[in-house]
């Protein structure tokens, strides 16, 4: 059973509002600066140019491309990543094109807030932060996303999100994100302050199985997830539930994982399917330790 934390009254915000969750990224220039700069930084473009000069700001979705389960839904992780110089800035995530994609409303939720249609949450001490974002009855296709820096020197990162219509896919269970930045092993934890969270961990488990067992329910756990997880964990659906959802027509299903005071390293994730011949999925979801991912 998980630790009630401060995850939950912001998990029933978002579920009462009916707020539905939604993969790599492109880098966009800055937006115009007002007079003066940010701290001890230089106003300049947001792009770097020339060959291996690193960007100053990117955002992440993942997974992407993604498959639409149950009522169109979108399911995803959103990580920006910038300076460490920025910490405690806060920037402002949005994707007016999914949105209008998804009915009018998609929603946000991290340990510290929740939002629809938009979001603004707080860069961690290493110049990062994440977010899960969702949408239902949502059109397949391109949208874009983008997170801004609030503040100048008001650096913009984009990245197209694409998504694929309910269909069938291969069978298993799968965590995301498993990429951030330069790091290629994982979920990077964020988060070390009241406003930007508690070494906070955002997880969207996709679950594929056969269609034949459409309608049936279905079961995620992993006590190894949980145990690192020391100030707590929720695991939730968006039908309502915690880690036990129905399979759509397709046989898939999403699960949203948000756990907070977490220890870094691999946990051992499984699906279970409560039908049939029971088929069973195992994946391996790894958290990495908070550090300056670009």
């Amino acid at each position: 059973m998980s630790v009630r934390h401060r995850f939950l009254p912001v998990v029933v915000v978002a579920l009462v509002a009916t707020v539905s969750f939604v993969g790599p990224s492109a880098v966009a220039g800055a937006k115009t600066p007002a007079k003066g700069c940010h701290k001890t930084h230089s106003c300049k473009s947001g792009g770097g140019s020339g060959t291996g000069t690193p960007p100053l700001i990117t955002v992440q979705v993942d997974p992407n491309p993604l498959v639409e389960t149950g009522p169109s839904l979108v399911a995803a992780v959103i990580q920006v990543e910038t300076s460490p110089s920025f910490a405690g800035d806060p920037v402002e995530i949005d994707s007016s094109q999914l949105t209008n994609s998804c009915g009018g409303i998609i929603g946000f939720l991290s340990d510290t807030t929740a939002g629809l249609n938009n979001v603004t949450v707080t860069l961690d001490d290493d110049g990062n932060a994440a977010v899960v974002m969702n949408g239902t009855e949502c059109a397949p296709g391109p949208s874009l996303v983008e997170a801004d820096l609030v503040e100048a020197p008001y650096y913009t990162a984009t990245t197209t999100l694409n998504v694929a219509p309910p269909n069938v896919t291969t069978a298993g269970v799968t965590g995301y994100p498993t990429t951030s930045g330069i790091i290629t092993t994982g979920e990077v934890e964020t988060g070390d302050t009241p406003a930007s969270g508690d070494s906070d961990v955002y997880g969207v488990f996709y679950v594929e199985t056969d269609p034949v067992y459409a309608e049936l329910p279905v079961e995620i756990s992993s006590t190894q997830l949980q145990d690192r997880c020391l100030g707590g964990y929720t695991w939730t659906t968006f039908q309502g539930g915690t880690n036990t959802s129905t399979l759509d027509n397709d046989g898939n299903a999403v699960f949203v994982f948000l756990g907070s005071s977490c220890g870094a390293g691999p946990s051992q994730v499984v699906a279970d399917v409560d039908a049939g011949t029971h088929p069973t999925y195992m994946t391996t979801f790894t958290i990495v330790a908070p550090t300056p991912t670009i």
